[in-house]
């Protein structure tokens, strides 16, 4: 009967340590800017677009509470807010300017947009896309990611999401998107409080036996 109830007290408390590893899907909410482009051209060479005034791309790392495990999948969801392409362009959402394909035709400016490198089309122009990436170079290929909720899966050695707008002119830009990413969160040092519970029944169990034991000795 003690190593029965020992080996339920040692379960329960490996069952509890083993939750407090173990992180959920998390959400974070962010903002992408009309001039944010989803991917710096002078760290990606052979990914030009536009005649290179966009701003940097919004980006999302393990500071940002992610784990970027290969295999784990992202969401992507607009929840609010409009973009506009300029001058006499609509303020639209997330799914772009749907009276202007963006695919890999250039554009006004006679260069191609992130879209040149993006499938499947239809890509719209003011449309919300995005890469995976290390440290700023792109891994895996671009996405269009439009109103969603889209989910995208993190290849092998990215270390961030980068968001941005699907443009050739960033410059007249105006608007933003309020955008919602949900993803596998890092792993959290600090056990649950069911978890703790948990820990600390085992804990008990384990003590309880303990003192029976001396109880007998003595």
């Amino acid at each position: 009967m003690k190593q029965k109830l020992l080996s339920v007290a040692v379960a329960v408390t490996c069952l509890a340590l083993a939750a407090s590893a173990r992180a959920g899907n998390i959400t974070v909410t962010t903002t992408v800017g009309g001039q944010q482009g989803p991917w710096l051209q002078s760290l990606n060479p052979s990914f030009g677009y536009g005649v290179d005034d966009n701003s940097a791309p919004d980006v999302l790392t393990a500071a940002s509470g992610f784990s970027f495990a290969a295999g784990g999948n992202f969401t992507v969801t607009y929840i609010s807010g409009c973009e506009s392409a300029g001058s006499g362009f609509a303020c639209v959402d997330a799914n772009g300017n749907t009276a202007y394909p963006f695919n890999n035709s250039p554009g006004s400016s006679g260069k191609v947009g992130p879209s040149f490198y993006m499938s499947p089309y239809p890509i719209y122009l003011s449309e919300l896309v995005g890469t995976f990436a290390d440290n700023g170079v792109i891994v895996g290929t671009p996405f269009a990611l439009g109103n969603g909720p889209t989910v995208v899966t993190v290849p092998a050695g990215a270390d961030e999401l980068q968001l941005g707008i699907n443009d050739d002119i960033y410059s007249d830009n105006t608007g933003s998107f309020t955008v919602d990413v949900s993803g596998p969160g890092s792993v959290s040092p600090t056990p649950e409080p069911a978890s703790l519970v948990l820990y600390g029944t085992g804990l008990l169990g384990l003590g309880a036996l303990g003192w029976k034991r001396k109880k007998r000795l003595a």
